[in-house]
């Protein structure tokens, strides 16, 4: 593993996306090991496919086949942007009808919560509520949700 890499969690640390906010500049570091991409909210927008990048394999995979290097990305945030970390068992819960909640369902529903002026705990709460709603309390994968929003330390 990368030396950057080693010193933002531990290597037990399974599949996912590592993610590193440097303060007080407002770059996030990212690495993505076999989950979705993140996603960036800005001014109460998704900016499509704008984290998007190839995924590197699991770190149980990686340790496996030796493979070690990773490439790591940045991204220079601004205030009041939020990043949306997700595993795939969010998006592709199904009700008993078998209807996905869906990448769009879920896009949809964090912009239009973060656009009426909820703060980002909330929006994240309402979501996971929607989410258990859809499948009647019952998952049936890993449902892993992430937010932050990123503010500026005061100067």
């Amino acid at each position: 593993m990368d030396e950057a890499l080693a010193k933002w969690l531990p290597e037990q640390f399974c599949t996912g996306v590592l993610t590193q906010l440097r303060m007080p500049t407002g770059v996030l570091r990212w690495c993505n090991c076999g989950h979705p991409p993140p996603l960036l909210i800005r001014r109460h927008r998704l900016l499509h496919k704008a984290l998007e990048r190839p995924p590197e394999p699991s770190f149980g995979a990686a340790r496996q086949s030796r493979l070690t290097a990773r490439q790591v990305h940045d991204v220079s945030l601004e205030p009041g942007d939020r990043i949306l970390l997700y595993s795939d068992g969010v998006v592709e819960s199904r009700d008993e009808a078998g209807e996905e909640f869906g990448l769009e369902r879920f896009t949809d529903y964090i912009i239009r919560s973060t656009a009426a002026g909820q703060s980002a705990p909330e929006v994240l709460r309402l979501l996971i509520h929607a989410i258990r709603e859809h499948r009647h309390d019952k998952l049936s994968d890993d449902a892993t949700i992430l937010m932050f929003e990123w503010q500026p330390p005061d100067p």
